[in-house]
């Protein structure tokens, strides 16, 4: 027999979780998320929590616009989760360290320039005040951009605590279960099948992250989506050894309140295999001596890695296809998940409520590429 629904959402990455959450927060009351596996445990897995919008950029847009109000969401979820759900996310506003060495000098300052043009902090720090900073910091840098505002969270208990709140709202969420197959009727999505049974729904969410290009592939269309292996390297400590994320030309450093380290992350197109490898951690040991060499001392404590999606143009894409209008689409975030995720959701569920997102979608159409195949 056919269950019904409101709102399908294929995906229990952060960006499926959120837009749950944020359905159920505008008292859309029949919402039901299907993940084929545990939750968060891709890309969201692989994400050292990072919000940074500042440090990624290459410059203005509406990209960066949108990075940096999803920043600013994370200032208000944290109490938001804390105050639903009693889980804390570890919202940490640290500040960034962006390492530079004298051959990228110009190329910094005329970032640090076009940020403050738009009214962001940012200071140019020579090495000697970079180690005022961060000590353990090797004695050879030569300075860095400082990005006050920056911060990070715990991705694992974004995704828990965003679930939490969804499930409090009434939202039903399915793991280890497969959305096998749509139902077609004309130019709409009647539902999915799932896992032997037909839920019907009024509007269905893809956003299952590097397996939405596959999974709208049945229904036609295409989506170019490249699953990017990234992997992350633990260490641990008795309290955090830096007060500030780092960033240098190879890798990051992300200290967590608990004394662990974080060592981030590969880039690296591997398909949809998502074990780590001997390589991948070498190549982060390697970034990790190169920024603190005394870190070569520090335990082991376990690596693990996952997938992003990535798009042809690097940009999400989100909202819908023109000639499905009950399909919404969000996918394709790449290193930017964690951050994006809970605003994300947000505009999700304005289109959904027929309202106007707060921001122009119009530049992350999944249209944009050429919709059928």
């Amino acid at each position: 027999m056919a269950k019904g629904a409101d709102v399908i959402i294929i995906g229990g990455g952060i960006i499926g979780v959120a837009t749950a959450y944020a359905l159920t927060r505008a008292h859309v009351k029949r919402v039901v998320l299907v993940e084929r596996g545990g939750l968060g445990r891709e890309a969201s897995r692989a994400s050292a929590g990072m919000l940074v919008p500042q440090g990624e950029a290459e410059g203005p847009g509406p990209f960066f616009d949108l990075c940096l109000a999803a920043r600013n969401r994370y200032r208000t979820l944290a109490d938001e989760i804390r105050d639903g759900t009693g889980e804390d996310i570890e919202y940490c506003q640290w500040g960034l360290l962006y390492l530079s060495d004298p051959t990228e000098h110009e190329a910094a300052k005329g970032r640090a320039a076009w940020q403050r043009a738009a009214g962001l902090r940012v200071e140019e720090l020579s090495g000697r005040e970079v180690r005022a900073l961060e000590p353990i910091l090797n004695p050879e840098i030569g300075g860095a951009l400082f990005f006050p505002d920056e911060a990070h969270v715990r991705p694992c208990t974004v995704v828990s605590g965003l679930a939490a709140g969804a499930r409090a709202g009434g939202a039903e969420i399915l793991e280890n279960v497969q959305a096998l197959d749509f139902v077609l009727d004309e130019d709409r999505l009647r539902g999915v099948n799932v896992g032997g049974k037909t839920i019907l729904a009024d509007t269905i969410v893809a956003c299952a992250g590097a397996w939405t290009g596959r999974l709208l592939d049945r229904i036609g269309h295409r989506l170019l989506m490249e699953p990017v292996r990234g992997q992350i390297v633990r260490t641990r400590f008795e309290r955090p050894p830096l007060t500030h994320l780092v960033w240098g030309p190879v890798g990051y450093l992300v200290p967590r309140l608990n004394g662990e380290l974080l060592i981030g992350t590969t880039v690296e197109q591997a398909g949809f295999a998502s074990t780590p490898t001997l390589a991948g951690v070498a190549g982060l040991c390697e970034a990790a001596r190169t920024m603190v060499p005394d870190l070569m001392s520090a335990p082991f404590d376990r690596t693990w890695a996952g997938l992003r999606p990535r798009l042809p143009d690097g940009l999400p894409a989100i909202g819908r296809f023109a000639n499905i209008p009950n399909l919404i689409v969000a996918a394709g975030h790449y290193r930017s998940g964690i951050l994006l995720g809970p605003l994300t959701g947000e505009l999700i569920t304005d289109l959904i409520l027929g309202k106007e997102p707060q921001f122009s979608l119009q530049a992350f159409s999944p249209d944009r590429f050429g919709s059928s195949g």
